[in-house]
């Protein structure tokens, strides 16, 4: 065992969206999904998770505090289980700390605490495990483990396969703009997954994804990444009406402006998609042909925004 590891994961980004839950108790979702593992152009959206042996004892903190959330009862619960792995006994002090994430941050907590543990107690566990773990956290996190574009296969029984289907470099030709709505009040993430399935249409979603990652296949395969933002912005229009007609709407007006800018964009044959997860941000997407464009018509309607990239796996960095 080492005295002392860092590891650092990025957020994750729905692509065909994990909204709602088979089994809450268990974090297991709903029906398969895709996601990206998302970040800043300069790596600086993420979290950083060091990981300390010590005489005995566990202690988590995140963001300098002690976590009272379900989440943080699962982290100590995810700390335990991985200590219980180790040869020989001993205790550890976490701490983790988000930068710069806007949306995502339970992923990428997820996945940076299991690639610490793993590491600092050499464990070596396969990626499946780590996933596994990850999950008591973050029904997503294995988006935030693999990197690049991976998906979730859900079985009837909640089984669940993951694989990585592109890595990083295959979106080199994709610009995303991050359009952040710090001051609007977001829902919690575990509210908008609990009460979407009573949605009339939720039902039919498990189909309606199926069909969607087997378009994403052939549309990877056929290298056509305009299909594919389609289909990422087709999901996120699916899954914001629903959560609105639940009554809990994440897209505020002054995010929708920026998604119909976009769309004003497509009708003017500027390439461009939009994506919203659970959080208050927008994400434009774009090819570098259409960069320039997009940059103007943002900064015309005076938005900000921090340019963003599809992002690597989790990974020791100390």
């Amino acid at each position: 065992m080492k005295q002392s590891s860092k590891a650092v994961a990025y957020p994750g980004l729905p692509l065909v969206f994990a909204e709602g839950f088979k089994d809450y108790k268990l974090r297991i979702s709903g029906h398969s999904h895709a996601s990206l593992a998302v970040t800043d152009i300069h790596g600086m959206a993420k979290t950083e998770t060091s990981a300390d042996l010590v005489g005995g004892g566990v202690e988590f903190r995140l963001d300098g505090e002690v976590p009272q959330d379900q989440r943080g009862s699962a982290a100590y619960t995810v700390i335990r289980e991985m200590l219980a792995l180790a040869t020989d006994e001993t205790g550890v002090r976490v701490s983790s700390e988000n930068h710069n994430v806007l949306t995502g941050s339970s992923d990428s907590g997820a996945a940076a605490l299991v690639t610490v543990m793993d590491d600092v107690l050499e464990l070596g566990l396969p990626a499946a495990r780590m996933v596994e773990l990850a999950r008591d956290v973050s029904e997503t996190a294995y988006r935030s483990i693999v990197g690049g574009l991976s998906q979730c296969l859900v079985d009837e029984k909640g089984g669940m396969v993951v694989s990585q289907l592109k890595k990083p470099a295959y979106f080199s030709g994709v610009n995303v703009y991050a359009v952040p709505f710090p001051d609007i009040k977001r829902f919690s993430a575990d509210d908008l997954h609990k009460r979407v399935v009573n949605h009339k249409y939720y039902p039919y979603r498990t189909n309606e994804t199926e069909n969607r990652l087997r378009s994403l296949q052939r549309l990877l395969d056929e290298d056509d990444l305009d299909g594919v933002m389609s289909i990422m912005e087709s999901e996120a229009r699916t899954v914001h009406r629903m959560f609105e007609e639940m009554g809990m709407a994440v897209i505020k007006p002054q995010m929708k402006a920026v998604t119909d800018l976009v769309e004003e964009m497509r009708e003017s044959r500027i390439r461009a998609w939009w994506n919203v997860a659970g959080g208050s941000a927008v994400y434009v997407f774009t090819l570098k042909d259409s960069a320039r464009e997009v940059t103007r018509e943002l900064k015309a309607k005076g938005y900000r925004y921090r340019h963003y990239k599809v992002a690597e796996g989790a990974m020791p960095i100390a």
